[in-house]
């Protein structure tokens, strides 16, 4: 890589990463501009809730529009209510009353955020909010219109927040509520937003054993917060028949494990009515009961915190990840891909019948055909929105980091271009068993994570970008797995197949196409499946638009993110709409996720104050949005606002070069059998 093209690279990062205004400056003068309103000071005030007091604070704030001048609005916040009292380690939580979580003075202090839970990321969000982290996290935040009501009966909106199971907060500025809260009550759409920790890494997932119960403690937190919300929402104003379930991410892959619940009666149907799930990876395949039991580690029953937090950032070390992802993939294991692994804190799946017992010695393992389905076997039991952005692989945790340490293990392995894909993952596990090697995958991450510079840092950018034949092989087959052929038969499509190196550009292809099959198989082609085969409403979205600012980034210093994988996915979302994207069009603020407030320009504005109005008002749920599989027509939005899309959207959008994809590459990938044909019936 030329000096002159780290240089414009460089420019360009940084650029994305500061996030300013890229608004042309107008060459005629325009008229001066009125006084900016200026919001009042927050106001604390006591709320009667049921037959408690709650000290809440009345917060004043700007609201835009496209039609009208900006405006002051103001909403009710209730911050930091406990919604289950701090639970013991490795149990599953219940809801607390309100009577239960009052102070000493005989009433509830909402006026600040509660503790985040125990993460290995920072949640510290600017000066204006720094959250403390504890086990004593479980509490959410509501906002609601000034004056609101018992009597009210206003639709609630329940918002789970994403972060691989591993960080994230519902106190993140990025999703407060009162923005669009206060917008909706401004416009005659008053609603309520409820926003809620639950325990993350290894204190929201380890495995343990028993037919009919499981460690998914996360999940149990949710399902208590849903219940809180039944039993106590009315008396803040909300619906009970009217509550829409949100998620991100990890959270709407939350809202499919809690859906297939529901379908299985093991949650009470009228928890939630809608639901919508933004970036659901329905390809991704959860660790069965089996495969899940590495979770456990012998003496961790009786563990302190501390060994439980050591734990944990063991587990989550990218080198440790890698290592794990290789290793599953060279092996034969209980699950069909090797994908669990990289996200090893996400739930896993219940076993509903042991083995027999083997010479008296109970049996650890579940019997087969007891275990639980796939959520992609689930159908949806409430009208749902489903949907995607542009380049979610970009920025999922477990592909860019993994893909890049997949590059920088190939070149200090010096993997060869006439290897078979299944030698060089068996190469790589084998060598990743020296600490000697081990020593020098992390000497050289430290380098790049650390390095002030930013073009020592895009020597990363250029390991990924020249990669070998092989390793665009290679990574293709540990994702999926050297015991299935799933590999083999996409690369053996025209649209997926190796590009020689020889060629210009051709490992820069061979990545793209590798970015390309998992945004295919894992995120557009089984949320499209899923809204065509669903029996209940269905509308399927697509997020195809590129804020002027990087939404991504934690720790941000000197331009650069403090953290590997942040700088990762701060690079990766550069040049596209990457996992993520929408949230600040969602909530209407230019918020980065580490809470850095920035600039936007005027398209960004306009596209803002469309889509949260949008995703608060049920018009995504209406019938002229609802998707038909024969028509192929998905709410698109872009640069030119939200709307559906012409007829047979797949073959506009993904043509295919193949003769089996050329009715679009989704449509190919299902007709062939290849799209989740790696799940286990």
């Amino acid at each position: 890589m030329t000096i002159a093209y780290r240089s414009m690279i460089a420019l360009t990062i940084a650029a994305a990463l500061a996030g300013c205004d890229t608004d042309t400056a107008p060459t005629v003068p325009f008229p001066d501009k009125p006084e900016p309103l200026v919001p009042a000071p927050a106001e604390p005030f006591d709320a009667q809730i049921g037959n408690v007091t709650i000290k809440a604070v009345k917060e004043e704030l700007v609201v835009t529009s496209n039609e009208e001048d900006d405006k002051l609005a103001s909403v009710e916040s209730f911050k930091g209510i406990k919604f289950a009292n701090e639970p013991e380690h490795f149990t599953h939580s219940t809801p607390a009353t309100l009577t239960e979580v009052m102070n000493s003075e005989g009433m509830i202090d909402a006026t600040n955020f509660g503790d985040a839970c125990t993460q290995a990321r920072s949640t510290n969000f600017g000066s204006e909010l720094e959250l403390a982290q504890s086990q004593d996290c479980l509490n959410l935040n509501i906002w609601r219109p000034v004056g609101t009501t018992e009597q009210d009966e206003l639709p609630v909106y329940v918002f789970i927040h994403g972060g691989d199971f591993e960080y994230g907060t519902g106190s993140n500025p990025m999703i407060h509520g009162n923005t669009v809260v206060a917008q909706g009550a401004n416009e005659g759409n008053p609603f309520i937003m409820v926003t809620f920790n639950y325990r993350l890494g290894l204190f929201g997932t380890r495995w343990i054993k028993g037919e009919n119960v499981d460690g998914n403690y996360g999940i149990g937190d949710q399902e208590s917060l849903l219940q809180w919300v039944r039993e106590n929402i009315k008396e803040f104003g909300g619906a009970l028949g009217n509550v829409t379930l949100m998620g991100q991410g990890s959270g709407a892959m939350s809202i499919a494990l809690l859906q297939q619940k529901v379908a299985e009666n093991k949650l009470e149907d009228d928890y939630f009515q809608h639901a919508i799930m933004q970036s659901m990876p329905y390809g991704y395949e959860f660790n069965s009961y089996n495969s899940a039991r590495p979770l456990l580690s012998d003496g961790l029953d009786d563990a302190e915190y501390d060994e439980i937090v050591a734990k944990q950032a063991d587990t989550l070390d990218p080198l440790n990840k890698v290592m794990s992802w290789v290793t599953a993939s060279a092996l034969t294991n209980s699950n069909s891909t090797p994908m669990s692994t990289l996200m090893p804190y996400a739930p896993y799946l219940e076993c509903s019948q042991l083995k027999e017992p083997v010479f008296g010695v109970p049996s650890s393992q579940c019997e087969e055909g007891y275990g639980q389905q796939q959520p992609v076997a689930s159908d949806f039991v409430v009208p749902t929105v489903i949907g995607f952005n542009a380049e979610e692989s970009n920025t999922m945790s477990m592909l860019p980091n993994l893909t890049s340490l997949i590059a920088i293990i190939c070149d200090e392995l010096q993997c060869f271009a006439d290897d078979e894909p299944e030698l060089t993952a068996q190469r790589m596990s084998e060598w990743l068993t020296s600490d000697d090697n081990q020593a020098k995958i992390t000497s050289r991450l430290n380098e790049l994570a650390n390095s002030a510079d930013l073009s020592r840092q895009l020597e990363l950018e250029e390991l990924v970008n020249t990669m070998s034949l092989t390793a665009y092989q290679a990574v293709t087959t540990l994702f999926y797995g050297t015991d299935n052929n799933i590999a083999n038969e996409l690369m053996a499509l025209a649209d997926f197949e190796p590009n020689s190196e020889l060629a210009l550009g051709g490992a820069m292809d061979n990545m793209a196409q590798y970015r390309t099959i998992v945004n295919d198989t894992l995120f557009a082609g089984p949320a499209r499946k899923k809204a065509a085969e669903s029996s209940q409403d269905t509308t399927l979205y697509y997020f195809d638009y590129k804020t002027s600012f990087n939404v991504w980034g934690y720790g941000i210093s000197n331009g650069l993110p403090d953290d590997f994988g942040d700088f990762l996915k701060s690079l990766s979302c550069v040049s596209d709409a990457c996992g993520g994207s929408e949230l600040p069009l969602v909530f209407n603020k230019a918020i980065r996720m580490d809470g850095t407030k920035l600039s936007h320009d005027s398209s960004d504005k306009q596209l803002m104050n469309e889509i949260s109005r949008s995703w608060f008002n049920g018009s995504l749920f209406s019938d002229a949005n609802k998707y038909d599989k024969d028509q192929d027509q998905v709410l698109v939005i872009d640069a030119d606002g939200m709307a559906l899309s012409a007829p047979n959207w797949d073959k506009t959008h993904n043509p295919g070069k193949d003769d089996n994809l050329l009715e679009g590459r989704l449509t190919g990938l299902e007709e062939s059998g290849i799209l989740l044909s790696y799940m286990p019936e």
